[in-house]
């Protein structure tokens, strides 16, 4: 074995009767360790670590070559995503349909936006699909792309027959040979989902739909209100059903996002008990973090959470979700690339053809990064290429980071709420959490790791034993022994 030092990745959770588990970020590796063998990793003594263990924590990541600088590694593996994401060949079309919306939410981040009544049209469409054709132009040799559309809004189904033209433009170059294959999404608010739209989600590749509740009835319905005042919880929860029940597309997928502040928070376990009441407790659910916008002012500020909050109430509501039979995914994915703002060929598409790199932006025309001219080109500004040069392996904070590899960077509105311009280190609220989403994630995939109490005390029970492919091993003797 070479010479070696602890790696810079290696994260340390305290369980209880001092035993520790030990996670590295960049190889996903796990490993339960005494109290000695931390003290000796903290210490950074390696040479009171007996051969075989040292040998054992070099197998599995948590020591390195002395010679090694893993940043190189990331900033490899971040060449080896871009290069992924460039001959996969994918353009990604988040379409913001119209900036108008049925409901009037107090807390709604687009703020103004709403009060714009501009749709795109199918003359826009046309002219939005032959921009990503055009995006062949930029390989050597001829290829058809892989579209993946979003509809996005406002409410994206106040324009349904545009929505529907889309995929049904999609269904015809596919067919054509003039693209390889397509997928689409929605991000709604549940209110107008019929059975012309369950119809073309059974007929077309629609594979997700987001749709948002804010906790029970008697909460939601004060929230999310139509213009006129009037709740919209009876509605969507009956448009969920008719999904359930009607949907015959496998690949389609149903996400409730709860949006959550301090005003419903300690609610939520009242919905998670009526939608599994409801027969919903397979269809799959996230906690959205209701936050500050960068462009309109806010009138909710107050009743938004802190980070120190975050971490006290997000694992609770983990855990009321989870002994109710909920998927609850805190996974630490590696993030060498962040989301769509990195991405080759990611764009989001507003009424007026103007582009941004993220739905965060839109309407923003200073991170505006250019337009669609009416023959489908892209008419490029400069803040295009502040996005692309975006690396996050060169911001002294995140070469420091332990979460880096399964951070990538962060968020750039985020980074424009901290630093004042996005390209800078852009930890969001998750930054409170991580060791508490990690420590969850491991006990419901390694509860052998964990005593039955301490199973209790993160998941509120204790899980059948499910493993999954990230590597673990457990030391139970003290270093020197």
């Amino acid at each position: 074995m070479p010479m070696v030092k602890i790696s810079k990745y290696n994260i340390a959770l305290k369980l209880r009767k001092n035993t520790y588990i030990l996670y590295n970020t960049l190889y996903n590796s796990v490993s339960k360790i005494d109290s000695e063998l931390m003290d000796a990793m903290l210490k950074r003594n390696l040479k009171d670590i007996p051969q075989d263990i040292k040998s054992k924590l070099y197998n599995f990541g948590f020591l390195v070559d002395d010679e090694l600088e893993e940043l190189n590694i990331i900033k490899t593996l971040r060449n080896f995503e871009i290069s992924k994401l460039y001959s996969a060949f994918r353009v990604g079309l988040t379409l913001t349909m119209t900036y108008a919306c049925n409901l009037k939410c107090p807390y709604c981040y687009e703020g103004s936006l709403t009060q714009k009544t501009d749709y795109l049209s199918k003359k826009d469409i046309d002219v939005i699909l032959k921009f990503a054709l055009n995006h062949q132009k930029y390989f050597p040799i001829k290829r058809n792309p892989s579209i993946d559309v979003s509809f996005y809004g406002g409410e994206p189904l106040l324009n349904w027959k545009c929505c529907k033209y889309t995929l049904e433009s999609l269904e015809a170059l596919k067919r054509k040979g003039e693209i390889e294959d397509y997928t689409a999404g929605f991000v709604t608010n549940g209110t107008l989902i019929n059975m012309d739209v369950i119809d073309a989600i059974n007929d077309f590749n629609i594979v997700s739909m987001q749709i948002t509740l804010d906790g029970p009835k008697e909460i939601h319905d004060k929230r999310r209100i139509t213009r006129t005042g009037k709740g919209t919880f009876d509605t969507i929860i009956h448009n969920i059903k008719l999904l359930l029940d009607n949907v015959t597309n496998k690949k389609f997928h149903i996400g409730i996002r709860i949006n959550v502040d301090k005003t419903n928070v300690h609610a939520i376990p009242d919905l998670l008990d009526y939608l599994v009441s409801e027969g919903m407790s397979e269809v799959s659910i996230s906690f959205g973090i209701i936050r500050g916008d960068i462009q309109h002012s806010h009138s909710c500020n107050n009743t938004l959470l802190t980070g120190s909050e975050l971490r006290d109430y997000l694992p609770k509501l983990w855990k009321e979700a989870y002994v109710r039979g909920f998927e609850v995914q805190t996974r630490p994915n590696y993030k060498i690339l962040y989301c769509m703002y990195d991405y080759l060929f990611s764009y989001v598409v507003d009424p007026n053809r103007k582009l941004y790199p993220c739905w965060e932006f839109v309407g923003n025309e200073k991170y505006s990064v250019g337009e669609i001219t009416d023959d489908g080109h892209f008419k490029v500004k400069p803040y295009y290429y502040d996005v692309k040069a975006k690396d996050p392996t060169e911001f002294e904070e995140c070469k420091k980071c332990p979460f880096l590899p399964i951070c990538g960077g962060g968020c750039a509105a985020e980074s424009i709420r901290r630093n004042g311009h996005p390209n800078g280190p852009g930890c969001d609220m998750n930054r409170y959490i991580w060791r508490e989403g990690l420590k969850f994630y491991l006990a419901r995939r390694y509860p052998h790791l964990f005593t039955s109490d301490e199973l209790v005390d993160i998941l509120g029970k204790v899980p059948e034993e499910v493993k999954d492919d990230t590597k673990t091993f457990e030391f139970k003797v003290g270093v020197g022994r």
